[in-house]
């Protein structure tokens, strides 16, 4: 909004970023070509790079900009290691990545991944970190903390000074809500040389309780005190909504229509054999806090009165209405995760929760409401309508009470905007 003249500070921004993942990318090109990806910051796995070199063109001369998820968690997870992330330029395919191979000879692992950084023009790199299945007891911990630091020093050697590094902190649950968790963590990420934190919770999602958003709300407050943009990764909904209207977050990190949710219990036990993700794409609704599958998707729309209510109404996401966006369900997923984002970007710190509250959740939860009464002969369904309801009724009194007794809070930094400069993006450094 070019024409917009701000007399107070103009609102913080609501980041997202945008995970690639190791599929998908083709529909990504195209949406690109189009001029229909909304998508300015995206996350590219290490272990997909190789396969997906004309995106990265494509994207690097549109100016986007691009961050490096080093896949190092998953290459250090025996259920993980064997999968999707075995063709990153540092895995070992003979076993997981151990601490000697971090920090033991830096040439294995870190200096390739600094290389590599400079070499393909990234912007961001997410430091080499794990999940801490035992919290700050997790033997991996200590380790991440050095390879952050060698990292800053390898890729200041390689000539890699402007890339940031951004710190994923990979927890469970019940270690993000531990007060003692924190008090131990957030210090120690204090001097580390990253520009931002990433939160990837495990078992906490776009499906989170209403009391669970509440507690996540209240233990992301304590990384305020990082005074750096802290990223709520594998989040969307109006979970992820609520999270960056209370400014416990400056933005969000998801796939295409997938990662809104993290699990990592599975990460150290076993890979089965034959074992495969779920198949079909899914389809995201007004009004349905989830995805669909496009089977139930249907299935609902062939309701009475459903189109009427839950189609989407952006003539210029979907001209037609359901059709387009069965035809384009990526592309739609994309444009209205970003519509939400800017709706609220667009107002002041201070009336953000409060318009998340009264505008964004209540026309929401109205729209599951009827959606909830719709005859579509399918139990399931209907199960999950009426439960969708409920848990966004709730959510409405659960932060309506959090807004009302905790007062004005400060928000944690916005990400500085993305600037253009040769093709390429830039970002300045989030602490200045």
């Amino acid at each position: 909004m070019p024409n917009v003249v701000y007399l107070h500070r103009a609102p913080d921004r609501i980041t997202t970023f945008l995970r690639v993942g190791v599929s998908g990318h083709r529909q990504l090109e195209t949406l690109l070509m189009a001029g229909r990806l909304p998508a300015e910051r995206l996350v590219l796995d290490a272990s997909a790079f190789a396969r997906q070199g004309e995106l990265v063109g494509a994207l690097k001369a549109a100016g986007r900009e691009l961050s490096l998820d080093t896949n190092v968690a998953d290459l250090s997870s025996v259920g993980r290691y064997q999968g999707a992330a075995k063709t990153a330029p540092w895995a070992n395919p003979e076993r997981v990545i151990t601490a000697q191979d971090l920090l033991g000879n830096e040439t294995l692992v870190l200096s390739q991944i600094a290389r590599f950084a400079v070499m393909n023009g990234l912007h961001r790199i997410q430091a080499p970190a794990h999940f801490l299945e035992g919290g700050i007891k997790d033997p991996w911990f200590p380790v991440d903390l050095e390879a952050c630091v060698r990292l800053r020093r390898l890729l200041d050697m390689e000539g890699g000074k402007d890339i940031a590094i951004d710190y994923p902190l990979l927890l469970t649950n019940a270690a993000l809500n531990d007060p003692a968790e924190r008090a131990t963590i957030i210090p120690a990420l204090s001097s580390l040389p990253i520009q931002s934190v990433w939160l990837r919770t495990s078992g906490f999602g776009s499906d989170a309780t209403p009391a669970g958003v509440r507690k996540y709300i209240a233990a992301l407050r304590d990384f305020g005190s990082l005074h750096m943009p802290v990223v709520s990764d594998g989040m969307g909904g109006m979970a992820g909504l609520a999270i960056t209207a209370f400014g416990a977050a400056s933005g969000l990190a998801h796939g295409v229509a997938e990662k809104e949710r993290f699990d990592a219990r599975s990460w150290n036990k076993p890979r089965l054999e034959g074992r495969s993700g779920g198949g079909g794409y899914t389809v995201l609704l007004p009004g349905v806090d989830r995805l669909l599958k496009k089977e139930e998707a249907q299935t609902l729309m062939a309701a009475p009165h459903a189109r009427r209510i839950l189609s989407c109404q952006d003539r210029g996401c979907c001209p037609s209405g359901f059709e387009d966006t069965l035809k384009d369900p990526k592309g739609h997923y994309l444009r209205q995760r970003k519509m939400q984002c800017d709706a609220l970007s667009a107002v002041q710190d201070q009336l953000k929760a409060h318009h998340f509250l009264e505008k964004t959740l209540e026309g929401a939860s109205k729209t599951a409401r009827q959606a909830s009464k719709l005859k579509t002969g399918d139990e399931g369904l209907g199960t999950v309508l009426a439960k969708n309801a409920r848990r966004l009724e709730r959510m409405g009194e659960v932060l309506e009470n959090l807004h009302g007794t905790e007062g004005e809070v400060a928000r944690v930094p916005a990400f500085a905007d993305v600037s253009r400069s040769e093709g390429n993006s830039r970002v300045q450094n989030e602490r200045q």
